[in-house]
């Protein structure tokens, strides 16, 4: 495959991967190879990132949240993607 269809490949599975998270799909766990590593500022090990909701989160209050466009880094037959994203949580009386 050429850069351009890798990268956009990576892109549609990330864009995938964040609607899953979004709706509690369990097909999430499609998106992740065995030796996946996921880094985020709030939760790791992978099987927490996937297999649970953040204990941060009190599911009374809605969570509003925005994705950047995923920014794509190939290396040979590996990549890893920067999303930047932000998350507020309106707290409604």
């Amino acid at each position: 495959m050429s850069n351009g269809t890798d990268m956009a490949l990576i892109s549609e599975l990330v864009a995938r991967e964040r609607l899953f998270r979004a709706r509690h799909n369990p097909e999430i766990r499609d998106c992740y190879y065995a030796d996946a590593t996921v880094a985020t500022s709030w939760q790791q090990p992978l099987s927490t990132f996937i297999g649970a909701e953040s204990k941060e989160v009190d599911p009374r209050f809605v969570i509003v949240g925005s994705v950047s466009t995923p920014v794509v880094h190939l290396n040979g037959d590996k990549a890893y993607v920067e999303l930047p994203t932000t998350t507020h949580m309106r707290i409604c009386a």
